[in-house]
């Protein structure tokens, strides 16, 4: 029979405690991921709720602001109103610099693209008179892509050249004529990238700024991807910095001398873009 003592010395050499250590980090790295993926399903879920409420609060506001001569506002109050309220409801803030220059009018607004938080993005900073570009698909989402269209967006039908070129210039046109400014992403695409870098900006933007003699207003925003990651299931609060650039003058700026001003903005918005702040 074995004695007490013999079985306390056979305990004595098993590696219990790293053992169970191995076990509650296992334990407690499984549980962060599950929490992860509920958190992550629970501000998903809400922030589509709220754009679904939004997009039918919008398409009201439209239709009343049209009435009333306030078209310019439509975009303006109805993106305001749900990044307050959305932002809040998920955690996430804002920190913006060179807000001042939101107010130039008409311009440009050309700001990097990155991922579903970019709507909240859109209801901080979005100017007023001010339309949206965005791709043609968008305009088939329900409520949204009906808000979208009372609220004058140009769609882009990246498929087909010569209807994308037509939709741009009949925006700068419009521009000119109702004096409105237009906000869009020249990445054409969300660029999920963790570094501070951009994808290569498309030259739409550019091309009408240069068209219609309007000022570029290029924003950046700060790498969010400790705030959100589809990828890695993250969807959590904090607070996302935004800098607004000082206006670009193009009025001296040919259809020569668009290559060099669309690298040059990039080259510029990447220098003020960082991971963790906006310098």
């Amino acid at each position: 029979m074995i004695s007490f003592e013999e079985i306390k010395m056979k305990l004595d050499v098993v590696p219990v405690r790293p053992l169970a250590t191995a076990i509650i980090i296992a334990a407690l790295y499984t549980g962060s991921r599950v929490n992860n993926t509920i958190q992550f399903g629970v501000r998903a879920f809400i922030s589509i709720i709220f754009l679904l409420i939004f997009s039918a609060y919008g398409s009201l506001i439209a239709i009343i602001f049209s009435i009333i001569g306030k078209r310019g506002l439509i975009n303006f109050v109805t993106a305001r109103t749900y990044g307050y309220f959305a932002s809040t409801a998920v955690g996430i803030s804002f920190k913006v610099q060179g807000e001042e220059y939101l107010n130039t009018r008409p311009a440009i607004f050309i700001c990097n693209h990155q991922a579903a938080v970019d709507l909240l993005v859109l209801g901080r900073i979005f100017p007023k008179h001010c339309v949206v570009v965005g791709k043609a698909s968008l305009r088939f989402i329900p409520l949204l892509g009906m808000f979208m269209s009372l609220g004058h967006a140009v769609f882009l039908d990246r498929k087909n050249h010569g209807s994308a070129v037509q939709a741009l210039t009949n925006a700068a046109e419009e521009i000119k004529k109702q004096n409105t400014s237009v906000f869009i992403f020249p990445e054409g695409t969300r660029a999920r990238l963790q570094e501070a870098d951009l994808l290569l900006f498309k030259k739409g933007a550019f091309h009408m700024a240069v068209q219609a003699k309007i000022p570029i207003v290029p924003i950046v925003v700060a790498n969010y991807s400790d705030n959100y990651n589809s990828k890695r299931k993250i969807f959590r609060g904090g607070e996302i910095n935004i800098k607004v650039l000082p206006p670009i003058d193009v009025s001296n700026i040919s259809i020569d001398q668009i290559d060099t001003l669309t690298n040059s903005t990039r080259i510029n918005n990447i220098n003020n873009k960082n991971n963790k702040r906006v310098i």
